[in-house]
């Protein structure tokens, strides 16, 4: 109670805390894919701290790295210094992508990757103007909040800073593509008529928040082929769907696309906060130093932890588990959903799941159902808050996942009018 009453008391409304319950639980504890509660209650936790925590809690491979990293007794150094577990991190992150050819830039957020990419791409270009995209969700600080399409959380605050942003349409079929690249064409061909022409592109290869749409190898392919033409940099964010969540090392690699800069966050190191922008070639080493700094970028503990996780996804081959144990549970939900009125659509793709219904308020009630009837933590997303979204741990048992896929199949048939 005391936790609770704590950060009611303190905590800025701001904060999503309260934003399904007024008495949320506490969790004191976390083993795996479950976490537990002041009271020794486990909870199935499918949200993993927003697509985050992919290895899920108290994984010994990032629970060995931390213990390693602090026993050095050095918490911090800034980038003045160079840290052994920072440019590890860049050789294992090198081997990931599977090239030495590039240049990387590590921060501690996702909103601070998407800045830095904005001011990377301005400083090498000489423009300014970029390219985003409905539906498109790439953060809240004011230059990712410029590029995140949503009215509701950019009306407030963006005023004239969001001037530099023209949003084309994103695809939510095959059928659609072919118009959202006419769009496309035609933003870039006005931006070049008047003198002000593109910078970039930023682009999700698969829309997570909104919904989970996507991919599309063809939309992006003709995006890449717009930028190129148009001598400008083509921009993947990778935040929610990168590193391994969408059954692919990148979401990216549903299509044939080479991107002059990736955006990381989230899974990269699954816990602590970290997140990088890796460009090609040298594209990160064309500005002097101190033209873009983060105090805490880089940081030992956060690094050796991304090294951890890395290295698990490969040793224990998880891209193929999220392929072909979670998809392929996901594929059964559908099957079994698909047939009620009040569900307009089930999109999955690798361990992303967003269950579309036919408003938010059954959406929001289903969450709440979830969580006192089977002890389920899921997330809310959508345009317009209709969709519950699935996120489990990129590890998690088949068994353990269907069993929470059967329970939340029941509540969906049986507590819904």
């Amino acid at each position: 109670m005391e936790n609770l009453i704590s950060t009611q008391k303190f905590e800025s409304s701001a904060v999503n805390t309260f934003k399904l319950s007024q008495n949320p639980q506490v969790f004191v504890r976390g083993d795996g894919p479950w976490l537990f509660s002041e009271n020794d209650e486990k909870y199935l936790d499918l949200v993993c701290g927003s697509a985050t925590s992919n290895l899920g809690h108290n994984h010994p491979e990032q629970i060995k790295a931390i213990k390693e990293a602090t026993e050095t007794g050095i918490l911090h150094t800034g980038t003045r210094l160079i840290s052994p577990y920072r440019a590890k991190l860049y050789g294992i992150l090198s081997d990931y992508i599977g090239t030495e050819d590039i240049s990387i830039h590590l921060l501690n957020s996702g909103a601070e990757a998407i800045e830095t990419a904005i001011k990377v791409t301005r400083f090498v270009s000489r423009k300014q103007k970029f390219i985003s995209f409905e539906g498109g969700y790439h953060g809240r600080t004011l230059g990712a909040l410029s590029l995140t399409h949503s009215e509701e959380i950019r009306s407030p605050f963006i005023g004239n800073i969001g001037d530099f942003v023209t949003f084309a349409p994103y695809p939510k079929n095959e059928a659609e593509v072919q118009y959202c690249l006419e769009k496309c064409s035609e933003i870039f061909e006005y931006s070049n008529s008047v003198g002000d022409p593109i910078a970039g592109v930023v682009v999700e290869a698969i829309q997570g928040v909104s919904g989970v749409w996507g991919p599309f190898p063809t939309f992006l392919r003709g995006l890449q082929d717009l930028t190129k033409l148009n001598d400008a940099l083509f921009i993947t964010d990778e935040i929610w769907s990168g590193l391994g969540r969408s059954g692919k090392k990148f979401a990216f690699h549903f299509s044939d696309v080479s991107p002059d800069l990736i955006i990381l966050g989230k899974g990269l190191s699954s816990s602590i906060p970290l997140s990088a922008v890796v460009a090609k070639g040298d594209l990160l080493q064309k500005w002097p130093p101190g033209a873009h700094t983060s105090t805490f970028q880089g940081n030992p503990i956060a690094c050796a932890v991304a090294c951890a996780t890395l290295r698990e996804i490969e040793n224990s081959k998880l891209i193929e588990h999220v392929s072909n144990s979670i998809a392929s549970s996901f594929g059964e939900l559908k099957h079994d959903l698909i047939s009620y009125d009040f569900v307009k659509d089930v999109r999955f793709v690798g361990a992303q799941c967003a269950i579309e219904f036919n408003n938010s308020a059954i959406a929001t009630e289903v969450q709440k159902l979830a969580l006192s009837k089977a002890k389920l933590l899921t997330y809310g997303g959508g345009r317009k808050g209709e969709c519950v979204l699935l996120l489990p741990p990129i590890n998690i048992d088949k068994t353990i996942l269907q069993h929470a896929l059967r329970s939340l199949l029941e509540i969906i048939s049986q507590e819904l009018p």
